[in-house]
């Protein structure tokens, strides 16, 4: 049972990390509709990997053995690769999160430019030589 359960959340985090290395690829690529298209999948997918994670703490805390027998060798090897995968997905959903945010600061910050918050005076001969300033 747990070694269904461990080979189940490995495909799952395998599946998050396929996305979210293509996310990555298309953040920098600016393929920001593929990057929303993601969304609902990977969510699900985590809704999935987080009931696993569940099931699979349930079955370890019933056994109530000793930490060294709890695991068979083939589930020590599941569980060893199961942090791996949990961890190579936590590195790369953080460069995922950064490269968001920086994305999004752009945007906020070159809309906040774009955007007027000060109403316009057109008779103000400095409005004009303000606003034909070009700036990259």
């Amino acid at each position: 049972m747990l070694t269904q359960k461990l080979t189940k959340t490995i495909e799952v985090l395998d599946r998050l990390i396929e996305l979210t290395t293509k996310d990555i690829q298309n953040i920098k690529l600016a393929k920001h509709e593929e990057v929303f298209a993601n969304i609902k999948t990977k969510e699900e997918l985590a809704y999935e990997f987080s009931k696993l994670k569940s099931e699979v703490d349930q079955i370890l805390v019933a056994r109530n053995k000793p930490i060294e027998e709890i695991f068979s060798p083939q589930e020590e090897e599941l569980f060893n690769i199961f942090r791996e995968k949990l961890l190579q997905f936590h590195k790369l959903h953080k460069h995922f999160s950064k490269l968001s945010l920086s994305v999004a600061n752009f945007y906020n910050a070159l809309l906040s430019q774009i955007k007027q918050s000060d109403p316009i005076n057109y008779k103000n001969e400095s409005f004009i030589a303000s606003k034909l300033q070009l700036k990259a």
